[in-house]
């Protein structure tokens, strides 16, 4: 029987193309540095002090969908990079209609799984106070980074929590850089088929105010690779 060469490759192909997916969706998760062993905490922080400032645990962050409603959380959660289904956390959530004040629902959330972790390049400033549980307090254990998270809220819908860190740095930027700029401060989340894209940015000046800000910290680290 004669054996269409081209069609037997193509069909090769196709059979290929699922294990090639499959790899890259288990690399995909990683992020780009080896985690392994890693535990890492993310919080959105609440700072009581800008001078110096200082960090503590139960901050809020907000975003806001594209007809300007908003979502506001809290939260705090562990995560390991490779292992998905290693995580903890979760915390409250409220939504406001439009018009900023009118209150459509609220809450709490708790994280299901790891989407993707990526750590960020940057420093936290000198002079920090760091009083968040199971830090170091010395700044070395702070990161800058994207996470991605599946969530479930209390009211039946389900989304995926964004947590962004931009560190500082300083206070020789030259040994010390900043997070590079097109890494932003705060969290995005989509809730159901509402996505709140639009992150509500960290007040910086004149006047620096609580809230919109995010941290990273590494908790534990196996040294030891396979």
């Amino acid at each position: 029987m004669r054996t269409n060469g081209r069609w037997f490759r193509i069909s090769l192909t196709m059979l290929a193309l699922p294990l090639i997916f499959a790899v890259f969706a288990v690399s995909a998760g990683a992020g780009g540095d080896d985690h392994k062993g890693t535990t890492y905490r993310w919080d959105i922080v609440k700072i009581t002090s800008f001078n110096p400032v200082t960090a503590f645990e139960g901050g809020f962050a907000s975003a806001l969908a594209n007809d300007g409603s908003r979502i506001t959380v809290t939260g705090n959660g562990t995560f390991e990079p490779r292992e998905p289904d290693e995580v903890t956390g979760g915390g409250n959530w409220i939504t406001y209609a439009p018009d900023g004040t009118t209150v459509t629902g609220n809450g709490t959330y708790r994280v299901q799984q790891l989407v993707r972790f990526d750590v960020a390049p940057g420093f936290a400033n000198a002079g920090n106070i760091d009083n968040i549980p199971g830090a170091k307090g010395d700044l070395t254990d702070n990161r800058g980074g994207l996470l991605f998270v599946r969530i479930a809220y209390s009211d039946g819908s389900k989304g995926v929590l964004v947590v962004s860190c931009h560190l500082g740095g300083g206070p020789d930027f030259v040994a010390r850089p900043p997070s590079p700029a097109g890494i932003f401060e705060g969290i995005t989340a989509s809730k159901g088929y509402v996505d709140y894209w639009n992150r509500v940015p960290p007040i910086v000046s004149p006047v620096p105010v609580d809230g919109n800000r995010t941290l990273f910290h590494i908790l534990s680290q196996d040294e030891k690779k396979d």
